[in-house]
């Protein structure tokens, strides 16, 4: 009886009219349409290709690079395993040899191939992302130490974790932790091995010697007075050092848009 009377109603009530229908649909779109991009996750598109810098696996989303890998060195599979925690890989080598390409025109002295769109879905930690943002500030041709990028996020006794966050770089040569030096003018380590880090400060300007030592040449320029120095300038030494890069030599500090100095006059 029950459902006979159901039946009833149901032939009673008025077909719904197309106009609250749509409304209907509207209303709900906007939930259904969040729920999918919860289940649709994001693609990245993996290959290897070769360079000057050796073998490396490279990871590319809509977004732009997620991961650079140095395959001679331990850890691709933590690196395959991180990604696939964050995306869908697709091997596609043309995306990969795209990004080649633009490590060859680095070589040939084309720095702005290093401005390529970055994916930092990798980074997890706030502090990391500050230090790899205000790290691609840095312009070719200069260096800045650890304890300065420590300072221009705001935590200048941080130049340890700053260490861990160039030694953990997922992005290394687009995300530039080989401008990255100590303090003591030493060019420091670097995750894709010494001998690469020096090949890229070469193609940059820098002229590092055997004991791994930065050029007399370098000048200091100072970010905040938009005026370059030698070293060992008074007017260096009275500035700020956190707001200072050292620049391979004058014309680079020139490129940037900086002045020589009036007291020491570098060349």
């Amino acid at each position: 009886m029950k459902t006979n009377r159901m039946a009833a109603q149901a032939k009673e009530s008025p077909p719904l009219d197309d106009r609250v229908l749509d409304a209907m649909i509207g209303q709900t779109r906007p939930r259904i349409e969040r729920a999918m991009k919860i289940l649709r996750r994001p693609q990245a598109r993996v290959g290897v290709i070769p360079s000057q810098l050796g073998r490396l696996l490279i990871a590319e989303s809509d977004r732009g690079i997620a991961a650079i890998h140095f395959l001679w060195t331990d850890g691709a599979e933590r690196t395959l395993e991180l990604l696939r925690k964050k995306f869908d890989l697709i091997e596609n080598e043309a995306s990969a040899r795209r990004i080649e390409a633009e490590i060859d025109r680095v070589f040939e002295g084309d720095f702005s191939a290093m401005d390529h769109p970055l994916d930092l879905s990798l980074v997890e930690s706030d502090f990391k992302r500050r230090a790899y943002t205000s790290l691609r500030k840095v312009p070719p041709g200069a260096v800045i130490t650890y304890h300065q990028l420590a300072a221009t996020i705001g935590q200048p006794d941080a130049q340890r974790a700053v260490g861990t966050t160039m030694a953990t770089n997922p992005i290394p040569i687009f995300v530039p932790c080989h401008r990255v030096i100590r303090s003591d003018g030493t060019i420091g380590n670097y995750g894709g091995g010494v001998d690469n880090k020096i090949k890229l400060l070469r193609a940059e300007g820098f002229e590092v010697g055997r004991d791994l030592r930065l050029p007399t040449g370098a000048v200091m320029g100072h970010r905040h007075t938009k005026i370059y120095c030698r070293p060992t300038c008074s007017a260096a030494r009275r500035a700020d050092p956190n707001n200072a890069l050292l620049y391979a030599d004058a014309g680079h500090a020139q490129h940037e848009g900086l002045r020589a100095c009036k007291i020491c006059k570098p060349e």
